[in-house]
C-alpha cells in the first residue's frame, strides 16, 4: 500500500469520526454543550444533560416553575438563560413528571430580569441554600412575587456583597423593603475557605469577560470536540479518584442501603466524614463583611436576614463545629452587629425538627437536600418566616 493511499484512508477515517462525534453529541449533550439561549437541565438520577428551547412546552413549564412572574418577559426577550461555560453557578432543583432535575443558569440572567422588574425577594448563599430553597414551591404560593436567586456554589460573604453592589453599578433599583435571605453555610465563614478573589470566573462571566470567541474555538465547538475531550478526561479522572482517592460524595446519590433508617444514615456519614482537631470559628474579617453587606442593603431600604440552615452530621464532623450549639454561639457575633439571624434548622414551636429535613428520604448527598426535602424546607420557611416578611413588605409598600 503506497503512502498516498494510507493518507486517503486515514483522512476518510478521520472525517467519518468527526461526523460520528458531531452527530452523537447533538443528541447526547454534556456539560461542554453550550447554547446559552436554551435551557440546560441535568437529570439528577442519570446525570444526563438536556437542552430545551424556551418556547417548547417543557421549556415554558420549566420557566414558569423557576421564574414565576418573570416568565412572560423571558419568553418575549432574547436573553441568555444557561451557563456559557463548563462551570456551574446556580443549580436549583425542580420536578417534572416526578423526576428531579437541576437547572444550569447563566449568572447574568438575574440582572437582566432585574432590569425588567426589581425583586421582592433576593436569595444569597451557597449550594446548600440553592438545594434547600425550592422556587417551585415558592411561586406556587406566591405567584405574583418577584424572586431572584443569587446563590452560587462555594459562596463567600465577599462574592455575596459583590452581587449586590454590581446591581447598583448597573443602576438597578431596589424596592423598599426588599427581603434578602442569606442562607449561610458555616464553612464559608471560616478563614481558610476561599479568598476574596476565589470567584473571579463568576464575575468575568457576569461582566461578559473570559469567553473564548476565537475561530479555532468556534470550529472546535461546531465539531463537538470539547464534549469529547470532557467525557474522556472526566472518565479518566473519575477512575483515578476511585482507585487512589476514594469516591467523591458530592452531588452523588447516597446508596439506598444507607437510607433504611436514621441510624443507618448517621452511621454512614460518620464513616465517610473527614475528621480534624482544628477548632472552627467564624473569621472576624468575614463577620465584618456580612456587617458591610447589611449596612449596604439597609441604605437601599432592604432587610437582610441570615438563616442558619439545616446542615448534616457530615458537615458537623468535617468542620469540627460541635453541631448546632457552635453555630448559635457564632451567630451572636452577627446579632451583636444588629443583623437579623434566624435559626431555620428547625422550628420547634411548630413541632418541626431538623430531622424533618435531613432524614434520609429528603437528602441527595451528605450535604444537600433533594427536591422533596427542599420543598418541605421551603414550605416550613414560608410558614414560619417568609410569609410574614412578605406581609410586612406589602404593608410597607
Amino acid at each position: 500500500m503506497n503512502y498516498k493511499r494510507v493518507v486517503q484512508i486515514l483522512s476518510i477515517v478521520f472525517l467519518v469520526g468527526l461526523v460520528i462525534n458531531t452527530t452523537y453529541y447533538r443528541y447526547h449533550p454534556n456539560q461542554m454543550t453550550l447554547d446559552p439561549t436554551r435551557l440546560s437541565v441535568i437529570n439528577e438520577a442519570t446525570h444526563e444533560i438536556a437542552l430545551f428551547d424556551k418556547e417548547s412546552d417543557k421549556g415554558v413549564e420549566i420557566i414558569n416553575k423557576m421564574y414565576g412572574p418573570y416568565t412572560e418577559y423571558i419568553l418575549n426577550h432574547n436573553i441568555l438563560l444557561s451557563t456559557p461555560t463548563v462551570a456551574e453557578f446556580t443549580l436549583p432543583q425542580f420536578e417534572h413528571n416526578d423526576i428531579a432535575y437541576i437547572l444550569r443558569e447563566h449568572p447574568s440572567l438575574r440582572y437582566n430580569l432585574w432590569r425588567h422588574e426589581s425583586p421582592d425577594v433576593i436569595l444569597l448563599g451557597s449550594s446548600i441554600f440553592f438545594c434547600d430553597f425550592n422556587r417551585e414551591a415558592f411561586f406556587k404560593r406566591h405567584a405574583q412575587e418577584y424572586l431572584l436567586d443569587f446563590t452560587t456554589g462555594n459562596n463567600t460573604p465577599y462574592v455575596a456583597r459583590y452581587f449586590m453592589q454590581y446591581a447598583d453599578s448597573l443602576k438597578l433599583s431596589f424596592k423598599p423593603g426588599t427581603i434578602v435571605l442569606y442562607g449561610m453555610n458555616r464553612v464559608e465563614m471560616l478563614e481558610d475557605y476561599k479568598d476574596k478573589d476565589s470567584h473571579q470566573y463568576v464575575k468575568d462571566v457576569i461582566e461578559g469577560k473570559g469567553i473564548d470567541k476565537s475561530i479555532g474555538n468556534i470550529l472546535a465547538s461546531a465539531l463537538r470536540l470539547p464534549e469529547l475531550r470532557h467525557d474522556v478526561t472526566t472518565s479518566l479522572k473519575n477512575k483515578y479518584d476511585e482507585t487512589f482517592r476514594g469516591k467523591n460524595i458530592y452531588r452523588k446519590e447516597v446508596d439506598e442501603k444507607y437510607l433504611v433508617d436514621e441510624n443507618a444514615f448517621a452511621d454512614y456519614m460518620r464513616s465517610i466524614a473527614p475528621t480534624t482537631s482544628v477548632k472552627s470559628t467564624f473569621a472576624k474579617e468575614r463577620i465584618q463583611e456580612i456587617a458591610l453587606l447589611n449596612n449596604y442593603l439597609a441604605e437601599k431600604g432592604c432587610k437582610l436576614v441570615v438563616l442558619n440552615l439545616p446542615q448534616s452530621l457530615y458537615n458537623d464532623i468535617a468542620l469540627n463545629t460541635e453541631g448546632k450549639s457552635y453555630f448559635e454561639t457564632e451567630m451572636k457575633k452577627l446579632s451583636s452587629l444588629y443583623i437579623d439571624c434566624v435559626d431555620a434548622s428547625d422550628f420547634k414551636s411548630y413541632n418541626i425538627s431538623q430531622l424533618d429535613y435531613i432524614w434520609p428520604v429528603n437528602i441527595f448527598d451528605p450535604e444537600h437536600l433533594n427536591v422533596k426535602g427542599a420543598k418541605r424546607f421551603t414550605e416550613s420557611l414560608m410558614n414560619n418566616l417568609l410569609d410574614s416578611l412578605l406581609f410586612q413588605q406589602t404593608i410597607l409598600n
